[in-house]
């Protein structure tokens, strides 16, 4: 929560939570899309060190702020997303 990380872009469960994560706190930017752009955005961001203070600062309440942890929220759309795949089994079943 206090510690940004770079991320590599992939199919993986990994990377995908990753990316999500630093998406929904507003850091897309630390997200690499290829093994040589990780390195160069990992050495970038750690060569920048007033703006990793900064980052560092204020991350724990950005992540607070954030989807992440807006349980109420994450509720609803878990909800309204399972009574979704229970209609369209209802239809496929009906349909069968």
């Amino acid at each position: 929560m206090g510690v940004p990380v770079v991320a590599l872009a992939g199919d993986s469960f990994c990377a995908r939570h990753a990316v999500s994560h630093l998406s929904n706190v507003g850091l897309a930017d630390w997200v690499a899309r290829s093994e040589a752009e990780y390195v160069a955005l990992a050495l970038a961001r750690a060569r920048d060190l007033p703006g990793l203070s900064a980052l560092r600062a204020g991350l724990r309440a950005r992540v607070a702020a954030s989807p992440l942890t807006d349980a109420p929220r994450f509720g609803r759309a878990l909800a309204a997303a399972l009574r979704d795949a229970w209609r369209d089994w209802c239809r496929s079943d009906a349909a069968g």
